[in-house]
């Protein structure tokens, strides 16, 4: 089922007597001293808001012109499609295209014409043509295409027309839902989960997309961090009786049956309980909101304090360069016996970070109990014991200099 709509704003390219041509093989063609004098006359008719009086002069010209300039069938095709006629405005932009396939004014018109009759996969191949043809980029106008191609239920030919402009540097949350629902319809789920991330991302208050995200992910069976994006959605937006149900019957598929109950219950405003905070804290971490991330994490350790959750607040700070605030949670891992080594191994390095060789080796050293990070601690080992020997060797030179 289709479940993406939108409303395109489709724009025709109205010429004026000042506008810029696109090619001189088209737009510039030279024109004959007639020609001008009839194209022009009718212009200042529109100007002076006498549309029959063009639409006469435009008409005659149409009927008597072996190959019409195309600054006339531009000029004569959009004021039909605001007399809404429709179909006339199809015929002369048609005309046109046989004409002249290269003219952007004609293509791009023509797409609206054919966008209107509902003709859509015509339409979409006619806007990217356009896009194609412009003489700087276009994506709106490559966007028109990809939503007729979907219209169209070319799911494939409209992911693949939009999905470049999400490599754009800013891309624009109607683009990211586009290709979302492409990816749904196609059923390919991983991609489709992976979009919709970097949609939330940008637009982290969209609670309908974190619903799909849920439903996206419960296709993957992927159940937690589907029950994880609906407790975000909740937040944004309480859930409907109904909406409860569902998430405490997801809860207790995966046999967390106090969860199930906190659904069912839980005004979704207050504090989750400490497996939610974990998975919710995981969700935001995956949508790139670090501190809503952070803030569940603390939430978790303030009902429970374990060494995983430490251990996992340690690393977002470490990663985000907070090095003092990673030591101070590394170090409660460390208490609480993180069994791993992790901790002790990313103390190390924090401390290296902040050049403190001293501290960052006897970490190191102390990791040396855990077979899994072993290794590479004893690799940072050998480089601070390298950088301290280099150091010292160079005082000596400058003594002895």
């Amino acid at each position: 089922m289709r479940c993406f709509v939108t409303a395109l704003a489709l724009t025709l390219i109205i010429l004026t007597a000042a506008s810029s041509p696109a090619t001189a093989t088209d737009m510039e063609r030279p024109m004959t001293a007639q020609t001008r004098q009839r194209l022009t006359k009718a212009h200042v008719c529109l100007k002076k808001g006498k549309p029959e009086c063009a639409r006469r002069i435009l008409n005659r010209y149409m009927e008597t012109s072996s190959r019409p300039h195309p600054y006339g069938v531009v000029l004569y095709g959009s004021l039909l499609l605001e007399l809404k006629e429709l179909d006339n405005a199809a015929r002369v932009f048609e005309r046109g295209y046989k004409d002249y396939p290269q003219c952007r004014e004609i293509v791009h018109n023509l797409a609206v014409v054919r966008y209107e009759q509902e003709r859509f996969l015509e339409a979409g191949e006619l806007f990217l043509k356009s896009s194609d043809l412009a003489p700087k980029p276009a994506p709106g106008v490559r966007y028109q295409g990809a939503v007729c191609f979907y219209q169209a239920e070319r799911y494939k030919q409209s992911y693949e027309a939009v999905s470049p402009l999400l490599r754009l540097e800013r891309p624009k949350k109607d683009w990211g839902r586009l290709a979302v629902h492409c990816l749904i319809q196609l059923k390919d789920w991983p991609r489709a989960e992976a979009t919709l991330i970097r949609f939330l991302r940008i637009s982290p208050t969209e609670q309908d997309y974190w619903k799909l995200l849920a439903n996206v992910r419960i296709e993957r069976k992927h159940y937690k961090r589907a029950a994880a994006a609906l407790e975000i959605a909740y937040r944004i937006q309480s859930p409907t009786q109904e909406e409860r149900r569902s998430l405490a019957q997801l809860y207790q598929y995966v046999n967390a049956p106090l969860l199930a109950a906190h659904a069912l219950r839980d005004d979704f405003k207050g504090t989750p309980p400490p497996t939610v905070c974990d998975q919710l804290s995981l969700a935001y971490l995956m949508a790139g909101r670090t501190d809503q991330a952070l803030k569940m994490l603390t939430l978790g350790i303030q009902q429970e304090s374990t060494a995983k959750r430490w251990l996992t607040k340690g690393k977002i700070l470490y990663v985000k360069r907070r090095y003092s605030e990673a030591d101070t949670a590394l170090k409660q891992a460390v208490h609480l016996k993180e069994k791993t080594g992790l901790a002790h191994y990313l103390l190390g390095m924090s401390l290296w970070e902040q050049q403190k060789w001293k501290e960052a080796r006897q970490w190191f050293v102390r990791t040396g109990q855990f077979k899994r990070y072993a290794k590479r601690a004893d690799r940072a080992i050998q480089s601070i014991d390298g950088m301290v020997e280099s150091e010292r060797q160079s005082r000596l030179a400058k003594l002895d200099g």
